[in-house]
């Protein structure tokens, strides 16, 4: 099935039906203050792609990680492991698109039967903030993607870790660690301490990112994470 109007493309099916407006409104109502922080008008319509089988979605996915190796490893002049594909990932952007399982697929999943329809909604405002960040050409390591996108897409859904990270364990170790929960906790600190048009700015320069991101940890880890002052 398909739905598309001036904004979206949908592709979904007889399982999905009870929630495609839904997903729409939720989307609506969050994209402007996404696409602002951003400072951008979306080019294109947002395509997403629902999948009822988990074979195609794997396959989708893993194709995806496939190719962004052998672009890491042309980059690096070195060879450069695949991500694997793990359970808990439900959702993705890798191919440009908002790709997700159905939900009767996500609730076959250990950890996500008690996930709720609004949970698996807001997850699509997560990854839209993926895509516009992908519009900006941003060259952000993943990790701080997913600083963003906890943060600004679905925050309400999101959890911090308890336990003390470095920028190395979210750089080689992101799927071993409580990556999202640590993303999230960073997330949080930083809109607290910044303004949005600084936190901005740090999507475009690394250098600068990691230097402000170093600190964060270090205040986190040292348990000063909630005692910012706001500042720009």
């Amino acid at each position: 099935m398909k739905y598309e109007d001036d904004n979206f493309i949908i592709y979904f099916h007889e399982c999905d039906q009870t929630y495609i407006t839904k997903l729409i409104e939720i989307l609506k109502e969050r994209m402007p203050r996404i696409l602002s922080f951003f400072k951008i008008n979306y080019q294109g319509k947002i395509v997403i792609k629902l999948y009822d089988d988990l074979y195609e979605y794997k396959e989708n996915l893993t194709a995806s990680f496939e190719k962004e190796a052998k672009e890491e490893s042309k980059k690096q002049g070195k060879e450069v492991e695949a991500r694997e594909y793990h359970d808990w990932m439900i959702a993705n952007t890798e191919d440009g698109n908002i790709n997700m399982q159905s939900l009767y697929l996500v609730h076959q999943i250990d950890d996500f039967k008690n996930y709720t329809e609004e949970e698996f909604l807001l997850n699509a405002c997560h990854e839209f903030t993926h895509l516009c960040q992908q519009q900006t050409t941003s060259t952000s390591p993943g990790w701080f993607w997913e600083v963003l996108a906890t943060t600004l897409g679905n925050p309400e859904c999101q959890h911090e870790t308890t336990i003390p990270f470095t920028i190395q364990d979210l750089e080689e170790r992101f799927d071993e660690i409580d990556g999202y929960g640590a993303t999230y906790k960073i997330g949080k600190c930083l809109f607290q301490k910044y303004d949005e048009e600084y936190i901005e700015s740090l999507i475009h320069d690394n250098e600068k990112m990691y230097k402000i991101i170093e600190v964060i940890i270090t205040d986190i880890n040292d348990k000063k994470g909630g005692q910012y002052a706001r500042r720009s």
